[in-house]
């Protein structure tokens, strides 16, 4: 009991230090990314945040940084809080809510950020061409793809394959401990019984013996007198006698 006790508060130590982690590293990303698209100066002339670096490259980097604290502050409720604990209806509320925050991140925060992206700083619009098709692929039609129609596959593209990744894993945790060791099958005799070894046993996979009635060989049992005593289909010896 105190084995199981002591490993709950590990885990609770673990994931709390990884919530605090999670959320430090997500604050201290956010102000580095506002930093980051802020002008050089202020209204009156003055440097702001001259430490950091500015480009579109460093905030994207920094929003990178943000979104990772963000899971691994979800990551660290998680293991704190619900992993591998008797689920109760308030920890399935939790883990409710924590999976809920994760689908946010993982539909919401990142589509926006990479349209944001794409639109603001990589100024991919309509009017910037992407690929051009050969015309004698297109009938001899003049025909292109334009930066914009590559956003808007990626934009499409994303969640597809992000909800089939989340559906294959959910699949794979659910049966993750349903292997079952199942019991190698006990030999059976040829009357049905199970077949056991040791003194009086005959040995695991080898058919028993026993006399039928009505056999039509008998064996034979020496008497203490040293005369043949003829033995029964039973193996007991046959006496003479009323009865």
């Amino acid at each position: 009991m105190e084995e199981d006790e002591l490993t709950d508060r590990k885990k609770l130590a673990i994931g709390l230090t990884a919530i605090v982690l999670g959320i430090v590293t997500t604050i201290a990303a956010s102000v580095f990314v506002h930093g980051a698209e802020s002008p050089l100066v202020d209204t009156f002339g003055r440097d702001l945040y001259p430490i950091v670096p500015r480009g579109w490259v460093p905030a994207t980097i920094g929003q990178l940084v943000a979104v990772g604290g963000a899971l691994l502050a979800v990551a660290g409720a998680t293991f704190a809080f619900v992993y591998d604990r008797q689920l109760t209806w308030a920890r399935a509320a939790v883990g409710a809510a924590l999976f809920t925050g994760l689908m946010l991140i993982l539909f919401a925060v990142i589509p926006n950020q990479w349209v944001t992206l794409a639109q603001s700083s990589l100024e991919w619009t309509p009017q910037k061409v992407f690929v051009t098709i050969p015309p004698a692929l297109v009938l001899g039609n003049e025909m292109s793809v334009s930066y914009k129609t590559l956003q808007e596959i990626i934009a499409g593209t994303y969640p597809v394959v992000m909800l089939a990744v989340i559906a294959t894993v959910m699949v794979k945790w659910q049966t993750r401990s349903r292997t079952i060791d199942k019991p190698k099958p006990t030999p059976v005799s040829s009357f049905g019984r199970p077949m056991r070894d040791g003194p009086g046993f005959a040995p695991a996979g080898e058919a028993e013996t026993m006399p039928v009635a009505g056999a039509t060989e008998h064996a034979s049992q020496t008497s203490a007198a040293g005369t043949p005593e003829p033995i029964s289909a039973f193996g007991r010896p046959m006496r003479d006698g009323p009865g």
